[in-house]
């Protein structure tokens, strides 16, 4: 059944359909099992529109996977849904069950019933054991009797919603047309083929480097904007879709990199959500390994990122109910995938450009953050991206977030400091080294820094400066001998690792000048690198990478500025973090906001 058919008329008595069943896309790289399990080989998808499930007779195959389970917690308890639907589409004769998994409980069969499809005509079951329900996974269970096929169907209910939404989706882009266009095609495609959602939903694009047209775009609205980063550009957005009459916003990176389905639950659990104030947060799973979640909402804790439920495996029951589980909740949610309802945004992004500002728009705002298996998106590690630029932008929003919240105590600080700058150079960073100093002396200047450089464009040339000897570019290994053996690090040899700073006071005749292999990661592995003198970051997806090569010299000039500047900001730290809790509430209100675009808004106004 297609995306189309989740939004019916508010008719009385009409279903509302909550969720799809959907297969994967041709061209999709998500593995099959995150939609169905065949439980034999007489099962086969087509993914070639319409993506069909073909069944021989004797053919089974269990729905409880990633996109085609349902979360009872977050239909009963989140939103109330006390009947429940399952509509059909296909051809043949099949046994339908229904079956719950739960954390610590039995798996139990809870329906099962024959129903006979034909082509064009769905059927609709009433599910009576619905109402008793209160958590775990449920699902659908399939038993062709015949050779038949499904093409989807859709879980709905007949009850109404809480709230007629509007919702804005808004994407903030910069200078990624290749990955922007296509996605916006996607998108209106999706619009198109159901028109009940146009009403209700618009793509809304602040495009920060001025460069997408009205033809590119589509029927999505371009909004031309200066380039004040994310924090900026998504709150540019927002005031367009509040002065708009719009009910929600949807945050979405430029690549949409997520299925059209998972737009709708949001919009479902937003309209039929009993707490006022939920906002919606898409997991995110690791576009290299498509089936491993890399978190699903996530904390920020005392100067550290914790990403929720890391490394889950999306194909194992199991995980699945460890992904759902209301443990360690999420403080904040990454705008990849950030539906939220405008009523409850107390509090605009802070001016960070990038980097921290979805966090504290969450901290700040104290939504309550909703997860639910199926909405998602997809994304590149961070660790490929990082870059003298990005630790940089991550130092500075970490210093910044725990002065904002609460933590009074200078060595926490300097703990944090410390840790990312003894990584970057055990790790031949010296480039990242000089951007975390300067992190560290432009967060010392206090919360006015921030507002002087809104658009950051001198600290962006500064910077520049520094990235080309870390700049990933193309390469290949035949060019280069490298060494990828991996280091058993025993007792003698940690304690060297130790004691000579992991090779840096090591006499220059006991290094190695050859060249050893890493993939591209936050840091290196150092016990890996341990007497190399030159190291190649690679990363395989894309073939690029660079050399570091050790510079002792270097080394030991960062390292004697990076302890002077811990030194430094130990004793400026109280009055420091007063002014930046002081400042904060004027930083980040919508007044702020509206003065930073006057001059905006009001071309807008009267172009309108």
């Amino acid at each position: 059944m297609a995306t189309q058919e989740i939004l019916k008329e508010h008719v009385k008595g009409a279903p509302m359909v909550l969720q799809n069943i959907i297969f994967p896309a041709l061209q999709s790289v998500i593995p099959e099992d995150l939609y169905f399990r065949a439980l034999n080989e007489k099962v086969e998808l087509f993914r070639a529109a319409p993506e069909t499930l073909s069944f021989h007779a004797g053919g089974r195959a269990a729905f409880d996977t990633y996109f085609n389970s349902i979360t009872v917690e977050r239909w009963r308890e989140l939103c109330a849904i006390e009947n429940l639907n399952l509509t059909l589409a296909g051809n043949g004769k099949f046994i339908i069950r229904f079956g719950l998994h739960q954390l610590g409980l039995p798996h139990r069969w809870l329906f099962e019933q024959t129903v006979e499809l034909k082509e064009g005509t769905p059927v609709s079951l009433e599910l009576p054991f619905w109402a008793g329900l209160e958590r775990g996974l449920l699902y659908m269970w399939v038993e062709a009797l015949e050779d038949g096929y499904l093409r989807g169907g859709n879980v709905s209910t007949t009850q109404r919603p809480v709230r007629d939404a509007r919702m804005a989706i808004v994407i903030t882009h910069f200078n990624r047309k290749p990955h922007l266009l296509p996605a916006l095609q996607k998108l209106e495609a999706d619009l198109n083929s159901a028109p009940q959602w146009k009403d209700r939903v618009q793509v809304i694009v602040v495009d920060n480097s001025q460069n997408v047209t009205p033809d590119e775009a589509g029927s999505a609205l371009i909004i031309p904007n200066r380039n004040l980063g994310g924090a900026g550009g998504f709150t540019r957005g927002l005031l367009y879709a509040k002065d708009h009459g719009f009910t929600h916003c949807l945050f979405m990176d430029d690549d949409a990199s997520c299925d059209f389905e998972a737009v709708c639950r949001a919009y479902m659990l937003l309209s039929y959500s009993t707490e006022d104030r939920a906002a919606i947060v898409g997991s995110q799973l690791r576009e290299t390994v498509p089936w491993q979640l890399h978190e699903a909402g996530a904390r920020f804790v005392k100067g550290r990122w914790i990403a929720r439920k890391h490394m889950l495996d999306m194909r194992n029951v199991h995980h699945l109910l460890l992904a759902e589980m209301d443990d360690s909740a999420a403080n904040y949610g990454g705008w990849w995938f950030f539906a939220f309802p405008i009523s409850a945004v107390r509090h605009f992004p802070y001016p960070f450009f990038v980097r921290g500002d979805d966090a504290e728009f969450s901290l700040q705002n104290k939504f309550p953050l909703v997860t639910m298996n199926g909405i998602c998106s997809m994304a590149e590690d961070f660790s490929v991206k990082e870059s003298p630029m990005t630790r940089y932008l991550g130092l500075r929003a970490t210093m910044v977030l725990m002065m904002l919240n609460g933590e009074e105590k200078s060595k926490p600080y300097l703990d944090v400091f410390l840790v990312w700058f003894r990584g970057v150079l055990f790790s031949y960073n010296y480039a990242s080294a000089k951007a975390l100093i300067m992190a560290m002396k432009h967060v010392m200047e206090g919360p006015e820094f921030f507002v002087r450089n809104m658009d950051m464009a001198n600290v962006r040339a500064q910077l520049g400066a520094l990235t080309p000897s870390e700049k990933m570019v193309p390469y290949d290994l035949k060019d280069i001998e490298v060494l990828h053996h991996h280091h058993h690090d025993g007792r003698i040899r940690r304690l060297a690792r130790l004691v000579t700073l992991n090779g840096t006071l090591l006499p220059a005749v006991l290094m190695r000048d050859d060249v050893r292999f890493q993939f591209k990661d936050f840091n290196a592995a150092f016990r890996d690198i341990f007497r190399f003198k030159h190291v190649l970051y690679y990363h395989e997806a894309t073939r690029t990478g660079y050399v570091a090569t050790q510079n002792r010299k270097l080394f030991f000039e960062l390292w004697k500025e990076g302890l002077a500047l811990c030194a430094k900001f130990a004793r400026a730290m109280p009055a420091l973090q007063q002014a930046y809790v002081k400042a904060l509430p004027n930083m980040t209100t919508e007044d702020f906001w509206r003065h930073v675009y006057k001059n905006e808004l009001t071309t807008e106004k009267e172009n309108s």
